[in-house]
């Protein structure tokens, strides 16, 4: 069974949505935990932001499709 890990947090939703439509597009299976807590103000630094979640096999082709995006 393939394992599943928080591959990055982020305290601004909206870049956590724009990281994961990259990467779904890319044809990398990817989902956030916490989103809807994120925009609640106060609680995204609570609750340590909005985590991207991927399986692990696909950290190194996340890692170069986003650093091809800079």
């Amino acid at each position: 069974m393939d394992k599943i890990i928080v591959f990055e947090t982020f305290y601004d939703p909206i870049a956590a949505h724009m990281v994961k439509s990259r990467l779904l597009d890319a044809g990398i299976q990817c989902f956030l935990a916490d989103e809807n807590m994120g925009s609640q103000i106060g609680y995204n630094q609570a609750i340590g932001g909005v985590k991207l979640n991927l399986f692990e096999r696909d950290v190194e082709a996340a890692k170069a499709i986003l650093a091809a995006d800079l």
